[in-house]
């Protein structure tokens, strides 16, 4: 593949349209030529001269930021073609190709494509700006090297690191951290944003001997902030993803999973901490975990949800039965027939639908020699199959995350109804939550055109959910309890004869909140290299 190819397939609307559509008009489909000379041009063409030293000075700041975006454009390639990649990086090696290629505003889009923690792990080196304040600091913590002000509303920082920030006066005193403006107990802020004054400047600023930046505000007010602190937030600023603090969670396909196999007793758990953080950890990490010899009465699964989080009642009450019988007659639900289900997540008619779910078996039968009649319980990870959309069908990708689908379905004399993006993400291309349940999904209401490619990018997702190599599958057996990220997982069962067999799981829902911030506690005590 050349870069005449390197976006052939992607179509109009998506990000890379946006990134070119200034240097050629028209569908980006049959633009090739155009597409390679955009790139050339965006190669070649130098953003600074040698003789605008004045331009070059003022550009010194943002250099490691820049040798971050290209390192994510040249990530792009090498998805496509690693020759190509090693092409373009031999044709960037200076200052002046980095800035060519890189330090175009329009290219910041192009981060969306690539995880944020790849972005996290780059070490980069890079051109420091003149300082008017240096202070020597253990460089295994971040530390602040210089500061200066870049506007009559913003001080720039930089760090140790090679990070350089703009903090905005205003946002520097709404989010002082003295006892005056947090309050000690809570840990709530007290400030009145509102009655800040709006242009505010500090009166004077000094790095203290110990690295802390201190400013005095007009009405004498201190702030003192640690370099931590401010390098936490510094990192989201000039990087703009969504820093929102959370460990990693990696996705799986059905043979990652079956290596990691996330199972844990129901002793362990119950009786010791240390059972807690890794169930925990296990649902938290890969969105799933199966606890095995659980006591088989009704109510174990409500205890252990309480063990885990809040529980969230519903409709069908704090715990909800899904009895499979012989020749069951008018079920409420297909889930209590042997029809066989596929993958969803449930409740998505909900404003919020549940984040946890949890399924306990109680009892089922094999057949007479001894094997399974059917019942299979599979699971996928919608993370996993959400970020190969992103990667492979990128017009697709933007499709499923936005266009409104409504979920609707008509339980206990109600109708219940609600919008939602079949995949939501962050404003990077980050999965947040997946929402598919075409039992539930009302007919599409938006643009005619909107029609075919929303059904071709809900086909492509379906088609690869339903794939062997996507599933984690197994019988559930008495004793076995599964707990899964209702807002990521999506699960299913096979289908069975109904007059042969007989399978008895109760259910429970709870917050995926508690799990998120219990697991972050205890990663914290831990002291992870983790930012909070």
């Amino acid at each position: 593949m050349d870069k005449h190819s390197f976006c052939k397939d992607i179509s109009l609307g998506c990000g890379f349209v946006q990134i070119l559509g200034r240097h050629f008009e028209g569908p980006l489909n049959n633009q090739s030529e155009a597409v390679s000379e955009a790139t050339q041009h965006l190669l070649s063409t130098p953003l600074i001269r040698e003789d605008d030293k004045a331009r070059r000075i003022s550009c010194r700041s943002r250099f490691c930021y820049h040798i971050l975006l290209f390192k994510q454009i040249l990530h792009l390639y090498e998805i496509i073609d690693r020759k190509v990649a090693e092409e373009i990086s031999k044709e960037a090696m200076s200052i002046r190709s980095f800035y060519s290629l890189c330090a175009r505003p329009s290219f910041k889009k192009l981060i969306k494509a690539v995880n944020k923690n790849e972005i996290r792990n780059i070490n980069t080196a890079g051109v420091k700006a003149g300082a008017t304040a240096t202070v020597t600091k253990n460089l295994q913590e971040p530390s602040i090297t210089h500061t200066f002000p870049t506007s009559h509303q913003s001080l720039k920082i930089g760090f140790a690191d090679n990070l350089a920030s703009d903090f905005q006066y205003i946002w520097l005193r709404d989010n002082c951290q003295c006892h005056a403006c947090i309050d000690s107990g809570s840990k709530q802020k007290i400030v009145d944003t509102v009655s800040l004054d709006l242009h505010i400047k500090p009166k004077s600023y000094n790095l203290t001997e110990n690295g802390k930046l201190q400013i005095v505000w007009p009405d004498e007010h201190i702030s003192v902030y640690e370099a931590e602190w401010l390098h936490k937030y510094g990192k989201g600023f000039e990087l703009n993803y969504d820093n929102d603090s959370l460990p990693e969670m990696p996705s799986w396909d059905g043979e990652t999973i079956l290596k990691i196999k996330p199972e844990i007793s129901y002793q362990e758990v119950m009786q010791t901490d240390e059972g807690l953080r890794k169930w925990l950890k296990m649902i938290y990490k890969y969105g799933i975990a199966v606890m095995k010899d659980v006591p088989c009465e009704k109510g174990e699964v409500v205890k252990v949800m309480e063990r885990s989080a809040y529980v969230k009642k519903t409709k069908w009450g704090t715990s909800f039965d899904v009895l499979c019988e012989p020749v069951q007659n008018d079920p409420r639900h297909l889930a209590y027939t042997g029809k066989y289900l596929e993958l969803h997540t449930d409740m998505n008619y909900l404003e919020k639908s549940p984040g946890l779910q949890a399924l306990h078996c109680l009892k089922a039968n094999p057949s007479s020699e001894g094997e399974s009649i059917g019942g299979k319980s599979f699971f996928v990870d919608g993370f996993h199959i959400g970020n190969w959309l992103r990667n492979e069908h990128p017009a697709s990708f933007h499709v499923l995350t936005s266009t409104l689908v409504e979920f609707k379905i008509w339980s206990h004399n109600m109708e219940y109804s609600n919008h939602q993006y079949v995949l939501c993400a962050t404003k990077d291309g980050n999965l947040k939550e997946v929402h598919y349940n075409t039992r539930t999904m009302a007919p599409l209401k938006g643009p005619a055109d909107a029609v075919q490619p929303f059904y071709e990018a809900y086909a492509l997702m379906g088609k690869k959910m339903r794939e062997t190599a996507s599933e984690y599958a197994f019988n559930l057996v008495p004793g076995d309890l599964v707990a899964f990220n209702n807002r990521r997982i999506l699960h299913g069962r096979t289908s069975f004869d109904p007059t042969r067999m007989y399978r008895h799981l109760e259910g429970c829902y709870g917050d995926i909140d508690e799990i998120i911030t219990r697991y972050k506690t205890f990663m914290k005590e831990e002291n992870q290299n983790i930012y909070f």
